[in-house]
């Protein structure tokens, strides 16, 4: 079987889980279709892309575009097609549209929520030829599969499938230590607001103030647009000495040290003024596998991975003083590290693996092939 997979930009660096959908399953023969090869992450798929960049930044497709991937896409002759973003799913619509094949798209977070914010009613005139002809859409979560169905996406095309990070690569012998002399603290995530780093570093100056033996340090792993506002942030409120920005780590040694060191992560997702929320962050997924008690929010698919006080703690949007709390708590008892961090492992490991979730994707895969043969 032959899987034609369409993303606009392939492979992002933060876009792991696209590259793992494909890995995992090498018993397919797998192809795609992307304007901007970025070539960051390697997959077995074979890449087709268009010799010269496009000028409109993949948004559109040009002409000779059109042409050339209309060329490959009769040589490969897929039997599925497998959209990454619904977005994307409408940029390759001119290539797409005659093809007499199944056609799946895994929706990941903006695509449904920003989208249809930024763009109005105006939105609609791409999604719907893409309702039409594609036979069935993936959610993340059950909250998405429920913002589809209010964009009008018909409830039988429409199928919750989470594509699970691997757990087993972050599975970590851990040690609780009985007493420490300070909680280490880890964020993953790209420097952007819909990632709440602000309510971290709020909580942690609001915790040191209030908690006279509360110490920490605070280790940030990724790049965006917010760096100078967050270093200036963390200054203003006197911990810049306890925080650390490391950059845009690639998972491997040091990125696994950072793990292992860490006692608690923080991922405090907030919803922007333009509507952006997350999915089910797989940085989260990932700490969760290594063991770690995680704090986040009542946010897009959070819920849906972690419960509160069972296998992590979730706070409201920007409650910083609740997350002080739960720091102090966590610095103060190890017995909640503990507890709570082998409860995320176990829910992780078991719910959450990359290889479970294939084998989803891939009956997915059989059963649209057998009911496109019917």
């Amino acid at each position: 079987m032959n899987i034609l997979h369409l993303e606009r930009k392939f492979p992002g660096s933060t876009e792991t889980f696209i590259v793992n959908q494909i890995n995992m399953l090498p018993k397919y023969e797998h192809s795609v279709f992307t304007i901007d090869f970025i070539d960051e992450l390697k997959s077995i798929a074979k890449v087709y892309h268009p010799p010269k960049k496009n000028i409109l930044s993949a948004k559109v497709m040009l002409a000779n575009e059109v042409a050339f991937f209309k060329e490959k896409i009769e040589a490969i002759n897929p039997d599925i097609i497998h959209g990454h973003f619904i977005t994307d799913a409408c940029v390759f619509r001119p290539v797409t549209k005659k093809m007499n094949v199944p056609k799946i798209c895994s929706c990941y977070g903006y695509d449904v929520s920003v989208i249809p914010v930024k763009f109005k009613h105006f939105y609609k005139f791409f999604y719907k030829p893409i309702i039409a002809e594609y036979d069935l859409f993936l959610a993340m979560t059950d909250e998405m599969q429920k913002d589809l169905l209010e964009m009008g996406f018909p409830e039988e095309k429409v199928t919750v499938h989470y594509h699970g990070v691997d757990t087993q690569k972050f599975s970590l012998p851990r040690i609780y230590k009985a007493n420490i002399s300070k909680l280490n603290i880890l964020t993953v995530a790209s420097l952007l607001e819909v990632k709440g780093h602000e309510t971290v570093l709020r909580a942690l100056a609001h915790a040191k103030q209030n908690q006279d033996d509360f110490q920490f340090e605070y280790d940030i792993v990724g790049q965006g647009a917010l760096k100078d506002y967050l270093v200036n942030l963390a200054k203003s409120l006197d911990i810049s000495d306890f925080v650390r920005f490391h950059g845009a780590i690639s998972h491997g040694d040091e990125f696994m040290q950072l793990l292992k060191k860490a006692d608690v992560f923080a991922h405090p997702s907030v919803t922007t003024k333009d509507n952006d929320k997350e999915g089910i962050p797989g940085a989260i997924v990932e700490a969760m596998a290594s063991g770690l008690p995680v704090i986040a929010t009542e946010h897009g698919g959070i819920p849906y991975v972690v419960t509160d006080s069972k296998n992590g703690f979730l706070i409201k949007e920007k409650d910083y003083q609740t997350m002080a709390g739960l720091f102090y708590k966590l610095f103060s008892d190890p017995n909640i590290r503990s507890t709570i961090g082998k409860s995320a492992q176990e829910y992780a490991l078991e719910h959450l693996d990359l290889l479970k979730k294939s084998k989803d994707l891939e009956r997915i895969y059989e059963s649209l092939i057998t009911k496109q043969n019917h």
